[in-house]
């Protein structure tokens, strides 16, 4: 089950106490999306510091690789650049790293969409309490 679903008891749309409870839905309050949206954008930025970083440490671990490649050869063995660089981006701890980083990336892009759709949902919220309060004012 995703964590995510609106049906999901533990999902942030419904707390888990409210879904036993009652049994149905109850809208969040402009509150709880704020605390909700400052959460999942924290958590954003955890991800994407760490995605960020990996991709940095991309051409690093790539360098150590080659290193290992070219001294496992011997010195006497002349590696060409470009094929130590074929060599060393086959190698399974390079592919482990990119599989890393399209993880994070992956993760941080869902969190990231997760906060603009509880910073879009405030807005809209936000937006249909002035409606209401208009509406009075008129009546």
């Amino acid at each position: 089950m995703d964590k995510n679903d609106p049906n999901n008891p533990q999902s942030p749309h419904l707390p888990a106490s409210t879904a036993a409870a009652s049994g149905s839905q109850r809208e969040l309050s402009l509150e709880e999306i704020i605390q909700l949206a400052n959460k999942i954008g924290l958590e954003y930025v955890d991800k994407r510091r760490e995605a960020e970083r990996l991709e940095l440490l991309r051409t690093t671990v790539r360098a150590k690789i080659m290193n290992r490649i070219e001294a496992e050869a011997g010195s006497e063995a002349s590696i060409p650049e470009s094929r130590l660089k074929r060599l060393a981006e086959a190698d399974s701890e390079y592919v482990q790293l990119l599989e890393q980083v399209a993880q994070l990336r992956a993760e941080s892009e869902k969190l990231r969409i997760r906060y603009e759709s509880y910073r879009n949902l405030f807005d809209a919220k936000r937006t249909m309490i002035s409606y209401k309060k208009t509406e009075l004012k008129t009546l």
